[in-house]
């Protein structure tokens, strides 16, 4: 058995046994004493233990200072290559470029996999193991994000632009008012001073 889970810190707790779980009497408290903060993941084993290593990058600053949904993003990510590197009886620790050559063949072009990816999905993976890889002190890193020949080439991720609110304005002028910019402002007093 190769399966990799994730717990994830919850937000809010809800009511648990007053003899506490797994012999910790107040998880809530002793979860925050660690600096795991709500929405962070927790690398399970396939053995239900909780990998010490994985719980330090988590803790991290690198990881810590992601967005919440890049945590959980590359947390997922991470956790289907643990999964691979297991069934190969390999610690991530232990990856060596050719896993990783084998992991991205498998996820990208192998016909026998069902739920291929695409090459933007498979950057963001790549971004993802070169943070761990690098927090790790891997050396030579098994995939890096710098290298060329580790990243989907012509790969479209989505461009996602925002309107200044001045922007906005003029946007909200012409495209649902239909005002014009130079009639939507009120007409000035014809200057009369000489």
């Amino acid at each position: 058995m190769f399966t990799w889970n994730l717990a994830w810190v919850p937000d809010k707790w809800g009511p648990l046994p007053a003899e506490g779980v797994l012999g910790i009497r107040d998880l809530p408290a002793a979860v925050a004493g660690i600096g795991l903060a709500p929405g962070d993941p927790v690398f399970v084993c396939p053995d239900g233990s909780i990998d010490q290593g994985l719980l330090a990058f988590v803790r991290s600053p690198e990881f810590q200072r992601l967005e919440r949904e890049t945590k959980r993003n590359y947390a997922t990510d991470i956790r289907l290559l643990l999964e691979f590197l297991s069934a190969r009886g390999l610690e991530w620790r232990r990856a060596g470029e050719r896993d990783l050559a084998d992991f991205r063949h498998w996820r990208c072009w192998a016909e026998e996999n069902p739920a291929r990816i695409s090459g933007a999905k498979w950057n963001r993976e790549v971004a993802a193991f070169t943070m761990l890889f690098r927090w790790g002190g891997a050396g030579p890193l098994p995939v890096d994000f710098g290298r060329r020949r580790d990243r989907a080439g012509g790969a479209v991720s989505a461009r996602v632009s925002w309107l200044t609110p001045r922007a906005w304005r003029l946007w909200a002028s012409i495209g649902l008012r239909g005002v014009g910019p130079l009639t939507a402002r009120p007409a000035q007093p014809a200057c009369v001073c000489c």
